[in-house]
């Protein structure tokens, strides 16, 4: 090999990583951000230094795609370099000239398209755009974005409530780009009309962004998309990125307050529908979570107030009116609930899910007639609708109709197996019918999947006590007891169970553990006074005889006579 050569291919070889050495020098070559690698470092450059392609492609590798980030680097630099190639033919510079040519190749050459709905997180992020070719308005915004800062074209985001476009301007020339219907253009009214950005305030809406601050609406969206894939943490993660670019992007205060919410920290999210509220003036939406966030603190008035607030800037917000009507229930004010719930159905009259919550506020009422009839409408309109065969069931089992009871928890467990709250209200009904052998079947069922329920521990010792098969009834006080302590009915069972095997030892210290716990339990202090007589031990027998007694309970004659009472 001829030495001399040699330090020229060396050179060569060492070229950095994110140099293009296509046919043109793109516009973005030098950017700091074209070398870095982690999202965390771009986020604390220089805007000027951040190559929003790269940002893009990097937030895709979190996400979790296992392709590389040069591939579609490399992708981004071959589309700009083809349409340098068409501007060249053309004899146009990069300027508000090329917006047509670029809009040519990317959505008539190439064939990207905007998605008619942007319900999969995957159209967010441009790895998925670049190879299906399809997006919705932020990421083709990006990708546009992109492509526009490798051919020097002076482009920016713009962000809208609830929507996103590209914006040409070079200080003289201002030309919005709308990348969902193939780069047409609109003047500022269009999007001041159909998505109306608050007018004052301190708001970012239909101002210029900076590659920093496109990528915080991008993380607005990117919280959005792992909040439906269920990672709620990485969610909170990423709107928060959002919020600390962009403290004035009202719609990342709002996904950040839900987010809250469903983490149950009512108190911050309401802090973030505070903030957004004070952005936007009035969003019914956000007065309806604010809402929420004050029920599930429980102050009740300060809901109701912003539930009212939703209603009156959007007068057929079905959902406010729901969450209204059940505020009120919750304040026991039965009444106003079901006004708010007629005013939904008025709104929609099919709506299944408020037939189903009317027919929640007459239960609780204690008119089972009306609940029934709510909730087999309810199902006529909705039959999938969640947990409505079950209340069903428990009204027929409350107006002793056990049968029918029986009849709706088995056909809603075979629609939902796993509904503790069905296979409870099962056994109970099959206890009131006297089918005991059921009964316990049933709690066996339930206590696979909850086996830590006291209730229906307690309710299948109670069962076994019936069939007489006291060991077994032991075993169940016993795992009830570890699930909760603290309950006296549960010591006293025991006691009588002990009892029935005659282990009066132990009898006497779960009456005595009853007691304990509640020394006004009659029923204790007659087990605990059995339990004594049969140890010998008299004296504590009468002293505990004695006082069920005089706490009102039938203590038997004999036991009476034969401690000389």
């Amino acid at each position: 090999m001829n030495k001399r050569i040699i330090p020229i291919i060396l050179a060569f070889l060492l070229i950095p990583c994110g140099l293009a050495s296509g046919r043109y020098r793109l516009a973005n070559q030098g950017k700091r951000g074209l070398q870095l690698y982690t999202i965390d470092r771009i986020l604390k450059m220089p805007d000027e230094q951040v190559d929003l392609g790269t940002a893009a492609l990097l937030l895709s590798r979190q996400w979790g795609t296992q392709k590389t980030l040069h591939r579609y680097r490399d992708k981004l630099d071959d589309m700009a370099e083809d349409i340098l190639d068409r501007l060249d033919a053309k004899h146009i510079r990069a300027d508000y000239r090329a917006i047509a040519v670029i809009n040519d190749y990317l959505f008539n050459e190439v064939g990207f398209v905007a998605v008619k709905t942007a319900d999969d997180p995957e159209d967010l992020f441009l790895h998925t755009v670049i190879d299906k070719r399809r997006g919705y308005c932020l990421s083709l915004s990006v990708l546009y974005l992109a492509i526009g800062e490798r051919v020097g074209l002076p482009l920016y985001g713009v962000v809208v409530p609830g929507h996103f476009f590209v914006r040409y301007d070079d200080g003289s020339k201002r030309i919005n780009i709308e990348t969902t219907s193939g780069g047409n253009q609109a003047p500022d009214s269009h999007y001041i009309s159909e998505f109306k950005p608050p007018a004052e305030g301190e708001s970012i809406y239909m101002e210029n962004l900076t590659n920093l601050g496109t990528l915080g609406c991008f993380f607005n969206n990117l919280g959005n998309s792992y909040s439906d894939i269920g990672d709620i943490d990485a969610a909170w993660y990423q709107l928060d990125r959002a919020v600390q670019i962009h403290p004035s992007l009202a719609e990342a205060r709002v996904n950040l307050g839900n987010i809250y919410q469903q983490k149950g920290w009512p108190r911050e999210a309401i802090e973030q529908y505070l903030a957004a509220l004070k952005l936007v003036g009035s969003d019914p939406k956000t007065h309806n979570n604010l809402a929420n966030a004050y029920s599930s603190l429980g102050h009740y008035n300060k809901a109701v107030g912003e539930y009212q607030r939703a209603i009156q800037l959007q007068g057929d917000f079905v959902d406010a009116y729901r969450n209204l009507a059940n505020t009120y229930r919750r304040q026991g004010s039965f009444t106003k609930a079901i006004t708010q719930l007629k005013a939904a159905q008025k709104i929609e009259p099919d709506n299944g899910k408020t037939w189903q919550q009317l027919g929640d506020v007459y239960r609780e009422k204690g008119e089972y007639t009306a609940a029934i009839s709510h909730y087999e409408s309810a199902m006529r309109m909705d039959y999938g609708l969640e947990g409505v065969q079950v209340s069903l069931a428990y009204c027929y089992m409350e107006t002793e109709q056990f049968e029918k009871a029986v009849a709706e928890f088995i056909a809603a467990l075979r629609r939902d197996s796993s509904s503790v709250s069905g296979y409870f209200g099962l056994a109970q009904s099959y206890n009131r019918l006297g089918w005991t052998d059921r009964e316990i079947e049933a709690y066996g069922q339930l206590l696979v999947l909850d086996p830590q329920m006291a209730a229906a521990l307690q309710n299948l010792g109670n069962a076994y006590m019936t069939k007489k098969l006291y060991d077994d009834a032991v075993g169940s006080y016993i795992r009830a007891i570890a699930a909760e302590p603290g309950n006296t009915a549960l010591h006293y069972n025991l006691a009588v169970a002990y009892s029935k095997l005659e282990m009066y030892d132990e009898s006497v210290a779960e009456s005595l553990a009853a007691i304990e716990l509640d020394p006004g339990s009659a029923e204790a202090h007659n087990a605990a006074a059995i339990g004594f007589y049969m140890l010998k031990q008299r004296d504590q027998a009468r002293r505990h005889a004695l006082i069920a007694k005089e706490l009102g309970f039938a203590v038997q004659k004999q036991l009476l006579d034969a401690l000389g009472e």
